[in-house]
């Protein structure tokens, strides 16, 4: 029986003066123009000079420091380097730390962060370490009755206020931030999570709220399909192959009738043209037909 060929086999065989009075108003109008523009590049140099840091797609939006609070193990602080990494934070703030954050220990947990590490600022308080910057939210699930906003970590990221220095503020493994820490917070953030069970460890506090600001700084695809560097079939190369196909499938004598094999017909070409099937695969199944076609040929 004659082999299918594939496609690669197959391609082988306007007054003057009006306008002087108006060149005139133009220029008295270019005049104020000029400026203007003068101003708005004064006011433009100083947003530059203000913008470093600026890692966001949201303009005018500065990445948010990370305070933690007493953290406890060097392990943590590690892993809390790696999350913001992660997400694009690179400012790590530390209060009163019980173990260093450049210890080995510390280091090895933060995979490839060390940067964020060995720029880390340690301070005695947490007044200190806040000192600077004009908008925090503490990170806690148990906000012990202080009257504060309480925003998840989405909102708060989305709401950050343009052109100011922020930060988000987390509390040591064992308890939280204390409530006097909290105290020092514009407001709180929380993480909708199970209420049966809504304790995180530190990293992982911190990989989810960084993780919310980073999604302000991106557009991914919601979903998209990879082909390991092959083309997408055409049509025209998927419906050539689908007749040499349907021809085969109605020499068999299996079929029982004409609205039997109307409807199996029907049903493979839905199979094959939802698929997305590459150029290569679509070799493979006509080499795929053709052993099948020789499996039956040999077997008479």
């Amino acid at each position: 029986m004659e082999n299918i060929k594939t496609e690669t086999e197959e391609n082988s065989e306007h007054g003057a003066q009006g306008m002087v009075e108006g060149a005139s108003g133009m220029a008295d109008g270019a005049s104020g123009m000029a400026d203007g523009a003068r101003g708005m590049t004064d006011g433009a140099s100083g947003m530059a000079d203000g913008a470093s840091g600026i890692t966001g797609g949201v303009q005018g939006i500065t990445a948010p420091a990370v305070i933690l609070v007493k953290p406890q193990l060097a392990e943590n602080i590690g892993m809390a380097a790696r999350a913001m990494k992660n997400c694009g934070l690179k400012e790590m703030r530390l209060v009163a730390p019980e173990q260093s954050p450049v210890s080995e220990t510390a280091l090895r947990a933060s995979s490839n962060s060390e940067d964020i590490l060995l720029n880390a600022r340690v301070y005695a308080t947490t007044r200190e370490a806040l000192a600077d910057l004009e908008t925090v939210y503490a990170a806690t699930a148990r906000p012990r009755h202080q009257v504060k906003e309480v925003f998840t970590a989405e909102y708060a990221a989305t709401h950050l206020p343009a052109g100011r220095r922020t930060g988000f503020m987390f509390g040591c493994e064992r308890t939280g931030l204390e409530n006097e820490d909290i105290s020092l917070a514009d407001a709180i953030i929380e993480v909708p999570l199970n209420p049966e069970h809504c304790s995180l460890n530190l990293a992982q506090a911190v990989l989810i709220t960084g993780y919310e600001y980073y999604k302000t700084t991106i557009v991914p695809e919601g979903r998209r399909f990879i082909t390991n560097g092959g083309e997408v079939a055409s049509k025209e190369k998927l419906f050539k192959f689908l007749d040499a196909l349907t021809g085969r499938i109605k020499q068999s004598p299996r079929l029982k009738d004409e609205e039997h094999t109307r409807s199996l017909l029907i049903n493979v070409s839905n199979i094959f043209t939802r698929a997305n099937i590459t150029e290569q695969e679509l070799n493979s199944l006509y080499g795929i037909v053709n052993i099948l076609s020789d499996g039956k040929s040999e077997g008479k």
